[in-house]
């Protein structure tokens, strides 16, 4: 499946944890999704996405005990979110905790995932004054 996840969307968790994707995110996530720790927020990732990823933990040798170790840790993370009939998934304690997560939820489309960010740490880390050309040049060393 072709897909690239755009945008940005500002959310609230409901009084029994609860929140759902934006339907422009969710009709192109597919079958599910799995959800996991993320760099400083969450990550959301379409199911077939993240079982190859699972195809690459599995080619980590038992001996490699600190890479196994980080796979357990994503592994256990790790959240298949059970949606109610109109969508909503309740986000479980320690990814909130986790995220930083208390009550606003700004949920980006980040191409090829989308990422779930308490309102605070999004605006902390995406509202500096730094330069868009500066963070451009955050991807040069990939030819972009």
């Amino acid at each position: 499946m072709a897909y690239c996840f755009l945008g940005k969307y500002n959310l609230m968790l409901d009084d029994k944890c609860r929140m759902r994707l934006p339907a422009k995110l969710r009709q192109s996530v597919g079958s599910g999704y799995v959800i996991i720790y993320g760099a400083d927020c969450l990550t959301v990732m379409p199911r077939e996405d993240f079982e190859a990823l699972n195809e690459k933990f599995r080619a980590i040798p038992f001996s490699d005990v600190r890479a196994r170790r980080v796979v357990a840790d994503i592994m256990s993370s790790a959240v298949e979110p059970e949606e109610d009939a109109q969508g909503r998934f309740v986000l479980p304690l320690h990814s909130r905790e986790y995220a930083g997560i208390v009550k606003n939820v700004v949920v980006t489309g980040a191409g090829s995932v989308i990422e779930i960010w308490s309102e605070e740490r999004y605006n902390d880390l995406h509202g500096k004054a730094e330069s868009y050309e500066d963070k451009l040049s955050a991807l040069g060393a990939y030819g972009i």
